[in-house]
């Protein structure tokens, strides 16, 4: 890792943690929660052990977890 990458690194953490609380206070009785997968970055090696640290923060905690991969085109509205 280079210094910007650690600093890369930890704030996608901290975005992890944070989001992670958010799902556990509005959802903390939900019997299941879906979340949409993020992308897997394609650099190396390093930035793969950081994205499945990522996963495991955002989901710590969770009873019963979902990750869904979309498209990139989804749009989801009060309509649909």
């Amino acid at each position: 890792y280079t210094l910007v990458e650690d600093l890369q690194v930890r704030n996608k953490m901290h975005s992890a943690a944070r989001l992670n609380q958010t799902i556990l206070e509005r959802s903390r009785n939900a019997q299941l929660v879906l979340i949409n997968l993020p992308k897997v970055p394609r650099t190396n090696v390093n930035a793969d052990y950081a994205y499945i640290e990522f996963v495991d923060q955002l989901c710590a905690g969770i009873y019963r977890c979902i990750l869904v991969k979309g498209g990139g085109r989804e749009v989801i509205t009060i309509f649909s």
